[in-house]
Order: structure tokens, then C-alpha cells, then sequence
């Protein structure tokens, strides 16, 4: 079934009543939406196109947002500067229909490779990944395994290796033993059909810091009150890359770092950062939440992301 913000979903029309005048978009603005077929699944696809843009940058999201979201804070900037962006919307958020009997990191993987193999194909642009909260991993992940991406853009990278990142992600330090201790002991097939609200196991309600946004973002299933698998919270611990850190230098990396990010403070990605050995930058993004709605940061985001860009 096909399923469009449009018609489907005003999470993302309301939430704008909280960003700054000139990132409200007109009533008949949007990207086109289109559909990719997946297993048994349709994938939602949104695409602000230009067929003459030196770059074309793919958004990612996390446990928190969608597609929407995405392009309300960095698509539409993006495509305003002068490039093709292209935002996917992962089983279990935003209108991808997912029916799949199970979903696992694994598979969000895969379709990220997927849709950077084919952008590829289509025209040969250099490609470059933006992710935002679990995005930013998601997009290192994905440039780790196709090796085609040109540079990577993330408001964190978050290594669940890491004790700090644990309990920084987690909701509380019971959430904490929950997740990363018994659930690995759980069988595969009870977990894999087991489905709860991302905010039960992880810090949730530091998504953005204005209370009525959160209010909002919390309430919508599509983004901050979506419901997953167990198997998909464990398998998305217990990731491998496909390449250590230590030995990633395919393309430069850049962190945007919110100021005021509840959720991911640096200390979060400081594992990560320390370790990758790609040529990397930090920009703060001064006054932002998890989820940047706030100036001057929003805008320093994508001042950031263009010269990034630029410079590849």
C-alpha cells in the first residue's frame, strides 16, 4: 500500500509552527514522493531533484524521526543550496509499509547500500550521508560497506560498544541491563515478534527540548512514538561494521554537534571520533537540541553541510 505525508500524516505540518519563519514551508511546497518495492515491503522515498547538482546527498534517520522530519531541517536547505537530496523512510517509520514478519539493523543496512548502489548506477554523482541521532552510525555503516560514499555528515555517531553510549542511549540503567544483557539471551524468534515503544528503552524524551514539540513528535507513530522489535533493538547493539574505525579513511567525516543535546552530548560519540581514522571536523551547533530546531544552530547545520560539501 501507498502511503503519502500528504495525505497521511500531519506530525510533520504542525511541528513546523516550531522552527524558525524562513524553514516553514509554503503550502504547496514538498519533495516528490515516490515508492521503492522491498521483499513484501514498500519503501518510501522523498526527492527534491536536480539533475545539474554537483552532489547528491541521502538523509538518513534514526529511532526518533523520519523522512519528513529530515527534509524540514536539512533536505529542503540542502536542495535550496543547490543540490539533489534524496531521504528514505526505514521499515517501521514515516509511510514505508513494512510487511515483514521480522526487521533487524541488518536489514536498514542493507537498504541504505542499496539505494547508494543505485543512485550510483543512475548518474555517477558523488554521494554524500547525512544521519541524524542513529542515522549518523547508520550512514558509516553504509559508506563502510559499499565504499562509494564521498563524505558523511552526522549529528552523532554512537558506538554500542561503548558503556557511555549505553547508558547515554537508554531511558534508565534498568532500560540499560535490559537491553544490552538479557536481551542478547532472549531466542531470536520471541524477540523478532515482540514489538515496543522506542521510548520504553531509550532516552526518548530528549528527542528536541521545546516540551510541546516533543509533546507532538512523541505522540506520532510515524517518528518519536513508533513501536519496534526486541530483535531490532538487539541487533542494531550488536552491529558489526565492516570495517574497524581504526582503519576507515574512504571519505572525510564531519560531526554537527548540537549544544544543548540531551540525548547525545559529545561524550556520546567521543568513543567513535577518537578512534576513526578518517579526516574529520566538528561544528557546534550553538542552542540545538537532539533534533535542531533552534537557531542560530539550524542554521549553522547547514552553513556547515555546504562548505563540507564544497570542499569535497
Amino acid at each position: 500500500m501507498k502511503k503519502y505525508y500528504k495525505e497521511q500524516n500531519s506530525a510533520w505540518v504542525d511541528v513546523q509552527q516550531f522552527l524558525p519563519q524562513e524553514y516553514r514551508w509554503e503550502q504547496d511546497f514538498a519533495p516528490e514522493e515516490s515508492f521503492i518495492p522491498w521483499r513484501n515491503s514498500t519503501l518510501h522515498v522523498e526527492r527534491f531533484p536536480n539533475p545539474n547538482a554537483s552532489h547528491k546527498v541521502i538523509l538518513l534517520h534514526g529511532v526518533g524521526t523520519n523522512s519528513r522530519l529530515l527534509n524540514l531541517v536539512a533536505g529542503a536547505p540542502l536542495a535550496a543550496a543547490g543540490y539533489e537530496v534524496v531521504a528514505l523512510d526505514m521499515p517501521y517509520y514515516g509511510m514505508t509499509d513494512n510487511n515483514e514478519p521480522r526487521i533487524t539493523y541488518h536489514d536498514w543496512v542493507e537498504i541504505g547500500c542499496d539505494l547508494v548502489r543505485s543512485e550510483m548506477e543512475a548518474d555517477g554523482r558523488p554521494i554524500v550521508l547525512y544521519g541524524l541521532s542513529a542515522g549518523g552510525m547508520l550512514a558509516y555503516h553504509i559508506a563502510a560497506e559499499t565504499r562509494l560514499v564521498s563524505g558523511i555528515m552526522g549529528m552523532c555517531f554512537i558506538d554500542p560498544a561503548s558503556e557511555t553510549a549505553r547508558r547515554r542511549m537508554s531511558t534508565r540503567p534498568t532500560m540499560d541491563e535490559i537491553s544490552f544483557k538479557i536481551l542478547p539471551a532472549l531466542p531470536r524468534g520471541f524477540i523478532g515478534k515482540v514489538k515496543v515503544p522506542v521510548k520504553m528503552l531509550l532516552k526518548m524524551e530528549a528527542l528536541v527540548n521545546d516540551k510541546q514539540a516533543l509533546k507532538l513528535l512523541m505522540s506520532d507513530k510515524c517518528s518519536g512514538g513508533a513501536s519496534v522489535s526486541l530483535e531490532f533493538i538487539n541487533s542494531m547493539l550488536e552491529y558489526e561494521p565492516a570495517m574497524a574505525f581504526e582503519d576507515f579513511d574512504l571519505c572525510p567525516i564531519i560531526l554537527l554537534q548540537p549544544e544543548k543535546d540531551n540525548w547525545t552530548p559529545f561524550s556520546v560519540t567521543e568513543p567513535f571520533w577518537e578512534r576513526v581514522a578518517a579526516k574529520k571536523e566538528m561544528v557546534t551547533l550553538g542552542n540545538a537540541s537532539h533534533y535542531p530546531i533552534e537557531q542560530p544552530g539550524l542554521s549553522q547545520m547547514n552553513d556547515a553541510m555546504v562548505k563540507f560539501i564544497q570542499k569535497l
